[in-house]
């Protein structure tokens, strides 16, 4: 079935229908033979978190509720079955080993290039991200070849915040707003894509459902199996959420033209409400009072905005328009909404200071309190996108059964900087290539937890936060997960498996591949 024939009646606005497989089979209906895409989605936090309050109580074997219901991961407890914890992985390159260069800019460059990072080129990396690299392979041939990565905040190019690189020294920014994603997907907003009529009237606040009501029933009364039924009707659910969080608060305010009403949803005050209203003046560094316009359209772009990427990228990954997402949470922000009321921010909170300053005297009483806080909203978050996926029916199962949706995080502990002993955490199998329910050890001996609750439990001096052990090189996490989704060595079918990525595998900046192949025990032949 060509997406065409469904866009026939809504005047050319490009909205994206799911692919139903079972319309364009010639076999018996009933139930789809054509397999369900596998795809990557990264869910990527700053400045590391309290590990010893986040790892499961077990280091090795079965995950169950009570490893972790009362630690950071408890609201992933109704998904234990679909989740695939790893110990023992650690990112290279090392802070100070081969490069001499800021932790936070060597997490982020190094983090998914396994490569060195360009100090005379704003610290960027110098290869393409694993991102980039798998979309390339994997995205559907009608697609954009490039990942979905989004954030919430303000736009930024600078290291601190940029993860993703198409290419040796070249940034790809994250989108922002909400809006922009949910044009690309409908093609309304778009002076190349919808028509004024279409513009006009989604503008005012008319749904792209209620567009094209006649096609919707037309198309849904062709004959297509259950599976198909039910995941056009999971479209339609999330495509409604979607857009009332994107209409317009004050429809009647909109243009009566088209050259008006086209960039209207870009530059008017009062356009979404899962979007900031206006620029965020000070980065993403939420002032103490969070009261300026700026404060409240940073605190509405993390809450209501960051939750409707979650929709958006589940609405992108049901039209199958791209396999490889990645939505990246701004790591130098006072956190003062959902009930939490910080004054300062993340990263100065990460090193038990409250500021820059590395070690000395804890100086915030209940830094560790807040620092959970933060843990666990986070783990909120992924625990609504991992919830989400899994309810959207595909195939024999759901969205999440067909993808590897990993949290990963920038650094184990935020004090001690340590890239050992990463706290991650996989949900989903990618079509029954990993294991799941499981906590693998993945390194010799017992995983560490670390010691970030040793620290200004009591005031006092910093001490060490981090941990030993944990070494194994990120980049076999890596290749698993590119052969999870049906990556190839060479890019071409049938070109064998990954066996390497990266530039090193090492501490240092040199040595190349040194360990290479993927992990067996995380898969299920394994």
């Amino acid at each position: 079935m060509n997406r065409r024939i469904f866009l026939k009646g809504i005047g050319g606005a490009s909205l994206a229908a799911p692919f139903l497989s079972s319309l364009h089979e010639k076999k018996a209906f009933g139930q789809s033979t054509t397999p369900s895409p596998k795809r990557l989605v990264i869910f990527f936090t700053h400045n590391g978190c309290l590990t010893d309050r986040w790892f499961p109580k077990v280091t090795s074997g079965a995950l169950t509720a009570d490893s972790i219901s009362t630690g950071t991961l408890a609201p992933l407890v109704p998904y234990i079955p679909k989740l695939l914890i790893p110990r023992g992985f650690r990112s290279m390159n090392a802070y100070g080993s081969g490069q001499t260069i800021d932790p936070h800019d060597q997490a982020c460059g190094s983090k998914l290039t396994c490569a060195t990072i360009d100090s005379a080129n704003k610290r960027y990396a110098t290869a393409a991200s694993l991102d980039h690299v798998v979309a390339k392979q994997i995205n559907p041939s009608t697609g954009s070849k490039t990942p979905l990565v989004l954030s919430v905040g303000a736009a930024s190019t600078n290291i601190k915040e940029v993860l993703s690189f198409s290419d040796p020294g070249v940034a790809f920014p994250a989108i922002v707003n909400p809006t922009t994603v949910y044009s690309q997907l409908t093609g309304v907003f778009n002076s190349n894509g919808g028509t004024p009529q279409a513009n006009y009237l989604v503008a005012r606040g008319q749904s792209v459902l209620d567009l094209c009501k006649g096609e919707l029933g037309w198309y849904q009364g062709l004959k297509m199996s259950l599976a198909d039924q039910k995941r056009m009707s999971d479209w339609k659910d999330l495509m409604r959420t979607v857009e009332t969080g994107v209409t317009p608060t004050n429809p009647t305010s909109c243009s009566k033209t088209a050259a008006e009403g086209a960039p209207f949803m870009a530059t008017m005050p009062n356009v979404m409400a899962a979007s900031p209203t206006g620029p965020i003046t000070a980065g993403n560094v939420l002032g103490p009072t969070g009261t300026t316009e700026s404060d409240k359209n940073l605190a509405t772009s993390f809450t209501k905005g960051g939750d409707m990427m979650l929709n958006l990228m589940a609405l992108t990954m049901i039209c199958d328009l791209n396999r490889v997402l990645m939505m990246i949470y701004p790591g130098y922000v006072i956190f003062n909404w959902d009930g939490i009321m910080h004054t300062h921010e993340h990263h100065g909170l990460s090193h038990r200071t409250g500021d820059f300053t590395v070690g000395g005297a804890c100086g915030v009483t209940g830094v560790l309190d807040m620092i959970n806080q933060i843990d666990q909203w986070y783990a909120g978050k992924f625990a609504k996108l991992v919830g989400l996926l899994d309810s959207i029916g595909e195939g024999g199962g759901t969205l999440l059964d067909h993808t590897a949706t990993m949290w990963l995080p920038e650094l184990s502990d935020g004090a001690a900087h340590n890239l050992n002993n990463l706290p991650i955490v996989i949900a989903g199998n990618c079509g029954g290539y990993l294991k799941t329910g499981q906590v693998v050890n993945v390194d010799t001996g017992t995983p560490q937890a670390g010691n970030s609750d040793n620290s200004c439990a009591s005031g006092g001096q910093i001490g060490n936060t981090g941990s030993s052990g944990g070494n194994v090189p990120i980049n076999k996490l890596y290749v698993t997960l590119m052969n999870a989704v049906g990556c190839t060595a060479n890019g071409m079918p049938g070109g064998g498996k990954v066996t390497q990525f990266g530039q090193f595998d090492g501490t240092g900046s040199s040595g190349g591949i040194t360990n290479p192949g993927e992990v067996t025990k995380l898969t299920s032949a394994g």
